[in-house]
């Protein structure tokens, strides 16, 4: 079932919608400073949960990913964005 549609923004590590529920994801911008520029998407809750995706961006940019169809974190989905990177948004739907 699907239930909201929309962005989450966070300017820190943490949780994408509520911690522990199905979620997908279908998009992620980050904007890396000038010395941090990696994105980890762990499927958990906290940041030693279990890596699914990890990217590298360009340094002083916005970085984007897609996935068409999103991708499914059946344990929640923790963005591990690392302590330089300034922000991070993200388009989610809960299931």
């Amino acid at each position: 079932m699907v239930g909201d549609i929309g962005s989450h923004y966070l300017a820190a590590d943490g949780a994408v919608g509520v911690a522990g529920k199905n979620v997908r994801i279908y998009s992620a911008d980050w904007l890396s400073d000038g010395t941090a520029r990696d994105l980890v998407l762990r499927n958990g809750t906290v940041d030693t949960a279990t890596i699914w995706i990890q990217s590298t961006g360009v340094i002083s940019k916005t970085n984007h990913l897609e996935w068409a169809g999103g991708l499914l974190f059946p344990g929640g989905a923790f963005f591990d964005i690392g302590s330089a990177v300034s922000c991070v948004f993200s388009v989610a739907v809960e299931l």
